[in-house]
């Protein structure tokens, strides 16, 4: 089929699952994904191989930069801010965000000869640890702006004109991110916000005026009403007038402006408020009729095919590149969670040896270690995990499936570690600093605990993310099999796509270890890798086989499948990852390697064990009676259920 006729066919098959899902297929990178998890999906992770020699080394003066700033960064942190003052006060001092303007800290990847400093992202992942492991606000402030703000868009799709006039403005102040809104959240296809097309009497495009309200901008607000950021990226449906979003036969085109907060009609709003991250300047602007110039608009050149629906030279690639964005945004919240776990573990094994309980220190009872033990393993495999991803990334490979694995993992993994933390603890973990620093020296147990949760939202939910993980690590299998489901196939196109998926199936019976000689690892664990490799494969195809038009509804049967995936590939890198540390150290990170290896596979084999037997029909024809209310009597028993008229709403 040719690529019209395949996309016309996957949508066919998306649409049953709303519109949010076809517009991601949409702007999707068609091209299937290559690295390691793709190799793990296919049942032939052939970059095993790459995976287990030596990792790639950092140019010298790529250390000398590096060094420089984490040093400066860890004694700006330890004398200038105090972590306890922010989450007390829930805010920054404005003091703070111009010292690290000073630092530089706002352009951290960006080119030295725009005025940043010119790190790769796998140095940058460094300082976002530490960051990440003194003050959670710190690091939100950091990673939304040199992550999603308007340096990646200016940086990698702005024209050079842009990228001159703009980025040394940029670096010099946090900037803002402005995807989500109200009923928008992973669904964007329910973003309202829209730009009008401003045209001259010729009829040329020279600016938009933007309308709408967005939620959630880190880094918009200093206080109420009064802006943080000077500019924000902002997303938006391009139109010729309003009423044509109402319009049937609208073509979405989206695009991303870099909108200053000083322009006439933008409203930075009030600031929000959160459980944790007290700290976070975060705030939902409104836009009414801003005029943006069209120089402002970020985007790739379009297609004539593309142009054929109106659309400006540089219009229609605005959600594509809030998406690639977002690929380094979860590996930012990946190194977070590393610098969260590494601190929360630190505190936990000094009380562990500090606390006497049932007659002796409680890092003496069985129970208390496996803890430590878990969490350090953990962090190995995280940290590894994040290394890749980085690494990956500033080779200039696609790490879609990369980032979200270890956005995924390290966020859950994270939170364990902490809860942990908060477990070893005790009651002390619970209650507040304020209130236990009056009788003792505490740490900011609460402070983490509180800050650590959102991991598992920010950038994706982690719900999301296995189904992504999913969708992108199964691409050939779903392009090959797409006849089968099609309306539009021929009966050739049929045998041709059953033909080609035996052939897959019956390939992952043949064996593919690298040679090896080429591969320093215990042949036990890479037997294992690549033999649950092969069988994740064939399960894929025999599912799917099975399920066919239902399958994008299994949502269960996908997370086990993607969980079986994140947790080899987290193997493989953790298992590498500790052979590259031990040539200093030889033999000690392999051990703890081997501890995490040994719980993975077993986890593994469980996942496996579930895909096969399971409730989960059972379960889901439960559940609607549970929401048609059959089990309220029982339920709602006893109690005072809160509804909508006891909430607390505007006024």
């Amino acid at each position: 089929m040719g690529n019209d006729k395949k996309r016309s066919a996957m949508t066919e098959q998306v649409r049953k699952l709303g519109q949010g899902v076809v517009l991601a297929e949409e702007v999707r990178n068609q091209k299937s994904a290559d690295n390691l998890f793709a190799g793990i999906f296919s049942g032939r992770p052939s970059l095993l191989d790459k995976v287990f020699t030596e990792w790639p080394k950092p140019t010298d003066e790529e250390v000398r930069k590096r060094n420089r700033l984490v040093i400066q960064l860890s004694g700006f942190l330890q004398k200038s801010v105090d972590p306890y003052l922010i989450d007390s006060d829930s805010s920054i001092p404005w003091s703070i965000f111009q010292a690290m303007s000073a630092l530089g800290l706002y352009g951290i990847k960006v080119p030295e000869k725009w005025g940043g400093h010119g790190l790769s992202q796998t140095s940058y992942a460094e300082v976002l640890s530490m960051a990440a492991s003194w003050c959670s606000a710190i690091v939100i402030v950091l990673s939304a702006d040199n992550t999603i703000g308007c340096k990646f868009p200016v940086m990698y799709y702005g024209t050079d004109k842009q990228k001159d006039l703009l980025l040394p403005e940029l670096v010099k102040w946090p900037t803002g991110f402005c995807l989500t809104e109200e009923d928008a959240g992973s669904d964007a296809s329910h973003i309202k916000t829209y730009a009008v097309r401003v045209k001259d009497t010729n009829n040329r495009t020279t600016g938009y005026e933007l309308t709408g309200q967005k939620w959630y901008t880190t880094n918009g607000i200093f206080h109420d009403k009064q802006c943080l950021a000077k500019y924000l990226a902002v997303v938006a449906r391009i139109v010729s007038y309003p009423e044509e979003l109402d319009d049937k036969g609208y073509k979405e085109c989206f695009g991303l402006f870099i909108v200053p907060t000083g322009f006439k009609g933008v409203e930075i709003g009030c600031r929000n408020s959160f459980i944790g991250m007290r700290g976070i300047h975060n705030s939902n602007p409104r836009f009414e009729k801003v005029f943006v110039p069209v120089f402002n608009l970020i985007g790739e050149k379009r297609s004539d095919w593309e142009k054929q629906y109106g659309w400006g030279e540089r219009e229609g690639s605005g959600l594509k590149i809030a998406f690639e964005s977002l690929n380094t945004g979860r590996i930012a919240i990946a190194n977070g969670c590393i610098g969260v776990s590494k601190q929360a573990l630190h505190l936990s094994r000094w009380w562990a040896k500090k606390r006497n309980q049932l007659g002796g220190p409680l890092c003496d009872k069985e129970l208390v270690r496996d803890k430590l033990l878990f969490g350090a393993s953990n962090i190995l495999a995280m940290e590894a995990m994040a290394q890749y991803a980085s690494q990956a990334f500033d080779n200039g490979q696609d790490v879609r499936l990369e980032a979200a694995a270890v956005k995924t993992f390290a966020s859950e993994k994270s939170w364990q570690i902490v809860d942990n933390m908060m477990q070893t603890r005790g009651g002390r973990g619970y209650e507040t600093w304020q209130s236990l620093s009056k009788r003792e020296l505490t740490p900011p147990d609460d402070i983490i605990w509180t800050g650590s949760r959102p991991n598992k939202i920010f950038e994706g939910s982690n719900e999301v993310m296995v189904q992504f993980i999913f969708r992108e690590g199964a691409d050939k299998f779903i392009k090959t099999g797409l006849p089968l489901v099609s309306k539009e196939s021929s009966m050739r196109e049929k045998v041709l796509a059953v033909l080609a998926m035996a052939k897959h199936y019956l390939g992952t019976f043949v064996p593919n270890i690298p040679p090896k000689e080429n591969i320093q690892i215990l042949e036990d664990w890479l037997w294992f890798l690549e033999t649950r490799s092969r069988k994740l494969a064939r399960k894929i195809i025999t599912k799917s086989a099975r399920y066919r038009q239902k399958m994008p509804l299994k949502q269960l049967t996908m997370d086990r499948f993607s969980r079986i995936a994140i947790n080899l590939g987290a193997m493989a890198m953790c298992y590498s990852y500790a052979q590259q540390l031990d040539k200093d150290n030889p033999g000690k990170y392999i051990q703890l390697a081997d501890v995490f290896c040994r719980a993975t596979a077993t986890e593994i084999d469980r996942l496996f064990e579930d895909l096969d037997n399971n409730q989960d029909e059972r379960r889901f024809h439960i559940s609607k009676q549970l929401l048609n209310g059959d089990f309220d009597k029982f339920l709602l028993k006893g109690i005072i259920p809160i509804t909508e008229e006891h909430m607390r709403g505007p006024k």
